[in-house]
């Protein structure tokens, strides 16, 4: 049994417990199960988001069919960073075919979409009066969205793990607006590997470090408490060890299925207990650097990721948890330094393996944009518990120079 590191008496407070009622899981558990799932959420008009090359490759034919007389229109135009466009678009689409339900199949830009939709749906389109704003001397304003919202069932096809959350960002020229309600959680998730098995390498790897990511800044915010350190040790180690393997072209195709189905419960353990630590700063660059870049949020937090466990370990309670996360994995090193030193090292080294980009300038962002980038990063609510503070865009500079 592992020990438990955290022990401090002063670890008091509330903790919001996870909102996901159900979670189905297995290998075509979706075309099985969603109909009934559907019905237990009381859903007569399901209607279905997804994306064009889900649409493409017949996995949206098959959740049509799997929802049965219960489907009643589909929209698979969903698209990366969920632009403001496509978000009314699909509001209409919805608001027209009298549905009850959202059917989720895609990644955190189509979940974003059905979180969009349900709030528009509910609150009104004002959208400058319900987003969340944040500035270092005043802290969060987050508006209180006090409708009931409109049931959603997820069936993620990438490890964004956004269907656990009660947050997300609408990108209207190229600014991450964010929001967040509660009732915006999904109600029900498919941890199905078939669904994903089709996923781009490049993309399901990505956002597997983005979840990684998320779990070493749970470790490192200065929120963080015993129990989300537990949740999020256990996230790393099954990121950590089924990551590699999930992509392997030796392993068999059930090895690979298996290390997908693996890698949803990790996401499950980081993302459904985040908010009660927050993440940090890497999650401040990958909201930026995606909006006015359109870099993927896995890309965007692998490239960031060394460069910020690097700055924020000049805080002794960041290096502490970095530590702790290179013994959780079993890396090597004695004295505190030594193990973060390990745990930074271990870092790189999954990124080369599993072949993501390891600088801004590799996905193209513009040297000169990033004076931008960093003003942004300083008013995003995400950096507000980064461990080692954020006053000014010169803080995040340091970060992005050495990311170029």
């Amino acid at each position: 049994m592992r020990e438990i590191r955290d022990t401090s008496l002063d670890d008091t407070g509330v903790m919001g417990l996870p909102r996901t009622e159900t979670i189905v899981h297995g290998a075509n558990s979706a075309e099985t199960h969603l109909a009934t799932v559907a019905a237990m959420n009381h859903i007569q008009r399901a209607f279905l988001l997804s994306t064009p090359s889900l649409e493409k490759n017949g996995h949206v034919a098959k959740i049509q069919s799997a929802l049965g007389d219960a489907w009643c229109g589909t929209f698979a135009g969903s698209t990366a960073h969920n632009q403001m466009s496509s978000v009314l678009a699909a509001v209409e689409q919805v608001r027209a075919a009298k549905a009850d339900g959202l059917i989720v199949l895609g990644g955190s830009s189509a979940v974003d979409m059905a979180k969009s939709v349900a709030m528009i749906l509910a609150e009104g389109d004002d959208l400058q009066n319900l987003r969340i704003r944040y500035s270092p001397e005043t802290g969060p304003s987050v508006p209180a969205l006090l409708q009931p919202k409109m049931v959603q069932i997820v069936i993620p096809t990438t490890l964004s793990g956004s269907e656990y959350t009660f947050a997300m960002a609408i990108t209207e020229q190229g600014e991450k607006l964010m929001f967040a309600d509660a009732k915006l959680i999904p109600k029900s998730v498919f941890h199905d590997p078939a669904l994903c098995i089709d996923t781009p390498d490049r993309l399901w790897v990505g956002t597997g470090m983005k979840i990684f990511a998320d779990c070493l800044e749970m470790l490192m915010s200065s929120k963080a408490k015993t129990m989300t350190n537990m949740y999020a040790r256990e996230g790393l180690q099954v990121l950590f060890h089924n990551l590699p393997v999930s992509i392997d072209p030796k392993a068999s195709q059930s090895q690979r299925l298996r290390a997908r189905q693996n890698l949803h419960h990790g996401a499950y353990l980081a993302m459904s207990m985040a908010f009660n630590a927050s993440l940090g700063l890497v999650a401040g660059i990958r909201h930026q650097v995606g909006a006015a870049f359109g870099v993927p949020h896995g890309e965007a937090s692998t490239l960031a990721l060394p460069h910020v466990m690097r700055w924020n370990r000049q805080v002794d309670s960041a290096e502490a948890a970095l530590a702790d996360a290179a013994q959780t994995l079993g890396l090597g090193g004695k004295t505190q330094a030594e193990k973060a030193d390990a745990m930074i090292e271990a870092v790189e080294q999954m990124i080369d393996t599993l072949g993501l980009p390891k600088s801004l300038s590799a996905v193209g962002v513009a040297q000169e944009a990033l004076q931008g980038i960093a003003e942004h990063v300083v008013g995003d609510m995400s950096v507000a518990n980064n461990p080692r503070k954020i006053t000014t865009s010169d803080d995040v500079m340091e970060v992005l120079t050495n990311a170029y």
